[in-house]
């Protein structure tokens, strides 16, 4: 289980392989047993907090891209280095670098938990997709950490180039894998890029490994006409399963859309014109996931928070997370993943990432609008 902060001064404990635990004191949790976020805002009210900045394995060079397989969080920073994260510990199980660094690093990853597991990786300044095999990827949350970086390993698949027209990316920045019924397979992925396409294309899985293009929809512009869909920055895009749907945290539209699994426009959450910190608005959402219940947790780069959101009704559930270094505080948090009923938090400014428990849908009762 995540290592309980503790009650007293804060302090920082330095462990085998570069990793460093930050314990600290932090508020607990209102209620017995509440986890929901509050409604008036404040810190981030977290029972660990793990990583620092730095070069060595469970350090972090400004991470922006959090995924988590089932067992293990994955995340990339700006130097483009892919670590396998032990989320009981924060050690670092396994660590290597992208394929490819001088023109830039990647911006998403996404983790299909399906057999095999699989890691998508949107290689966004080589305008590509990148597909691994988990078990190639990492190690088992069993074996002993990784002191050392491993060679790179080999993608089983890679797909798209640079351009505009059908299948071609120009900064991708996340995926989003629809499961086949049974969820062993993709049946589906979709793709989201910004640049000068600012769209989101669909793929289907082939039989000899590869994806092959079906449609796109979307183009850059901030209009909410469900006949002419315009994206700023698609940044963070996930499959709501509850509702069989697609959403999009549209970053520099300040807005989430759910769409359709087609691509058509059902709802748009916030606006270009609303944006903002009040409950219900946003300032650069870039990291989004659903939860079962059919909620949805954003990760605001600009507000420095995560936000609770009822996608029925577009309601706010809570907030959490202020500006800052310290204890519950946040800089450009970038991404947000969960196992189980933990949420991570990826606090990219601070090089370090905050577990919490996922707020749960009890939670709905308390919306603002």
């Amino acid at each position: 289980m995540i290592r309980p902060l503790t009650r007293s001064r804060s302090r920082r404990l330095v462990l085998p392989h570069g990793l460093c635990l930050a314990f600290a004191t932090l508020a607990p949790l209102a209620g017995c047993g509440d986890s929901s976020l509050p409604a008036s805002g404040g810190p981030l009210r977290a029972s660990a907090v793990f990583g620092d900045v730095g070069l060595s394995p469970g350090q972090f060079a400004f991470p922006r891209a959090i995924d988590a397989d089932g067992s293990s969080l994955w995340v990339i920073d700006k130097m483009g280095r892919v670590q396998q994260i032990d989320p009981a510990t924060g050690s670092s199980l396994s660590l290597w670098r992208m394929p490819e660094t001088a023109l830039g690093k990647p911006t998403g990853i996404t983790c299909f938990p399906g057999n095999p597991k699989l890691l998508f990786i949107p290689d966004t300044h080589y305008q590509r997709i990148l597909v691994f095999r988990v078990q190639d990827a990492g190690l088992s949350p069993d074996s002993p950490p990784s002191p050392t970086e491993r060679n790179t390993p080999t993608p089983i698949a890679s797909f798209g180039r640079l351009g505009k027209g059908p299948g071609e990316f120009i900064y991708p920045t996340d995926i989003a894998v629809l499961p086949t019924p049974d969820g062993s397979k993709p049946a589906r992925v979709f793709v989201a890029e910004y640049g000068e396409n600012d769209r989101i294309s669909a793929f289907d899985p082939t039989p000899d490994g590869s994806y092959e293009f079906r449609f796109s929809f979307g183009k850059w512009g901030r209009a909410s006409d469900p006949d002419h869909i315009e994206f700023n920055r698609p940044q963070s895009i996930a499959i709501d399963h509850t509702r069989n749907q697609l959403v999009v945290a549209d970053a520099c539209n300040h807005r989430i859309g759910r769409f359709s699994l087609d691509g058509k426009l059902i709802m748009w959450i916030g606006s270009p014109d609303s944006a903002g910190n009040a409950p219900g608005s946003f300032s650069y959402p870039y990291g989004i996931i659903v939860q079962n219940d059919g909620s949805a947790l954003v990760a605001e780069l600009g507000n420095a928070r995560i936000q609770h959101i009822d996608l029925d009704s577009g309601k706010s559930l809570g907030t959490a997370g202020i500006q800052g270094s310290g204890e519950g505080m946040l800089s450009q948090p970038w991404g947000i993943a969960s196992i189980n009923q933990t949420l991570f938090v990826l606090d990219s400014g601070n090089n370090r990432i905050h577990a919490l428990p996922a707020p749960s849908s009890l939670a709905r009762s308390g919306g603002t609008p």
